[in-house]
Parts: structure tokens; C-alpha cells; sequence
């Protein structure tokens, strides 16, 4: 029964749980920096992506100006999006360098070994 009374108000993880050391809010900064870059790049090859099927549309239109039109239309649609994409990296950088604050992550391609 003491044991019991000792231990009332306190939360123990379970065994084998990993402990966070350092500041709470590191990591949920941490996690919102590699959300937003995840965003970033996922948005900007869906677009990639459908931009290049909309130009095979456009290819395989068969000379039929309503195909020809939606294929021009998914295009366009296509590089407003892109432009969106990379005005608001712009904006992301911007606001990096002005406040000094880390919102994305450096891009790096892993060396090999040598």
C-alpha cells in the first residue's frame, strides 16, 4: 500500500519508450519544418507530374480543338501552379532570412563512402 501512495501523481512511460531530452517545442518545430518541406516538394512533382500528362494530352489531342483546349487549359493550370509552388518557397527563404529563423531543412544529397 505505500508503494501505491508514493506513486499517485505520477506517470511513468512504459518500459522501452524513448526518451525526449531537451525542449518540447524543438521537436514539434522539428516536425512542422520536415511537414512543410514534404509539402513543398510532394506539391511540386504532383504538379511536375500532371504538367507532363497534360502535354502528352496536348500531343494525342488528334487535332480535336476541344481536346486541344482542355490539354492548353490543364497546361496553364498546371504552371500557375508550379509558380505558386515556388513563390511560396520564395516567401518561406524570405522570411528565413529577414527573421532569422530555420523553416525548411537544407537540402543535401548524402555522399557516398570514399
Amino acid at each position: 500500500m505505500n508503494f501505491l501512495a508514493q506513486n499517485i501523481g505520477r506517470i511513468e512511460p512504459p518500459t522501452g519508450t524513448v526518451q525526449v531530452t531537451g525542449d518540447p517545442s524543438s521537436f514539434v518545430a522539428t516536425l512542422i519544418r520536415n511537414g512543410l518541406t514534404l509539402l513543398i516538394i510532394t506539391a511540386f512533382i504532383v504538379d511536375l507530374i500532371w504538367t507532363i500528362f497534360a502535354g502528352y494530352r496536348f500531343i494525342f489531342a488528334g487535332g480535336e480543338s476541344k481536346n486541344i483546349s482542355s490539354a492548353w487549359s490543364q497546361i496553364y493550370w498546371g504552371l500557375i501552379g508550379m509558380v505558386v509552388i515556388l513563390g511560396s518557397f520564395a516567401i518561406i527563404k524570405l522570411v528565413q532570412t529577414f527573421f532569422g529563423v530555420d523553416l525548411l531543412t537544407t537540402f543535401s544529397i548524402p555522399a557516398g563512402s570514399q
